[in-house]
């Protein structure tokens, strides 16, 4: 029998691989790298600043990009940075393994996605998630506001009719998780490279 019980997983570095095969990481490197930067910063640490998961619209993203581009001395404009995005990014890994998991779960409670996403990864995260086998899909570049901040979780429980103690959150970063306690979900920290702990987090939730 399902039980009224909602779980949501992040999806970078729980099925995207941020470390096994061709990584996110190294996918920001090499676009980086292509756009013209010559530098030997780590770009994955800290692109983070620019918060592009939380702009909603193109015109936020390319206003963005001409900060970045005028920072990391680009020699491409907005639609060469785009295109050289989707071709890297689309050969980023996912473990698989999780993401059959994850499927696995909805004869037995809810599942869902909430993760920081940029835009131009849609189409990516669908083709690697599946995502109409989701019952709910919260994105950060739809609500505007990205994890860790409360007003996300304030955003994503006004959609639900869950409690909160019914409500599970996995994701890789403790400061989101911990971000999801203080909030009143029950949260736990994993990637996805511990498939086994992410099972046996979800099976005591559920049972």
């Amino acid at each position: 029998m399902k039980k009224k019980k909602l779980i949501l997983f992040d999806w970078g570095n729980i099925v995207e691989s941020h470390e096994k095969g061709y990584t996110c990481p190294m996918a920001w490197q090499d676009l980086f790298h292509q756009c013209g930067y010559m530098g030997n910063e780590k770009i994955f640490g800290n692109v983070s600043k620019y918060q592009l998961s939380a702009k909603t619209n193109e015109k936020e993203l390319k206003e963005t990009f001409e900060l970045i581009k005028k920072d990391y001395n680009f020699n491409v404009d907005f639609n060469e940075y785009k295109r050289i995005y989707l071709e890297i990014f689309d050969k980023v890994d996912a473990y698989e393994d999780v993401k059959t998991f994850e499927h696995s779960l909805k004869d037995k409670c809810y599942i869902g996605i909430l993760s920081n996403l940029n835009m131009l990864d849609y189409d990516r995260i669908n083709k690697q998630l599946e995502l109409e086998k989701y019952d709910f899909v919260f994105l950060s570049f739809k609500l505007g506001i990205r994890k860790p901040a409360r007003e996300l979780f304030e955003k994503v429980q006004e959609q639900l009719s869950f409690k909160k103690e019914d409500i599970l959150f996995i994701d890789d970063t403790e400061k989101n998780v911990e971000a999801a306690k203080e909030f009143g979900w029950n949260a736990f920290q994993a990637t996805g490279l511990e498939l086994d702990k992410i099972k046996n987090i979800c099976y005591t939730f559920i049972k």
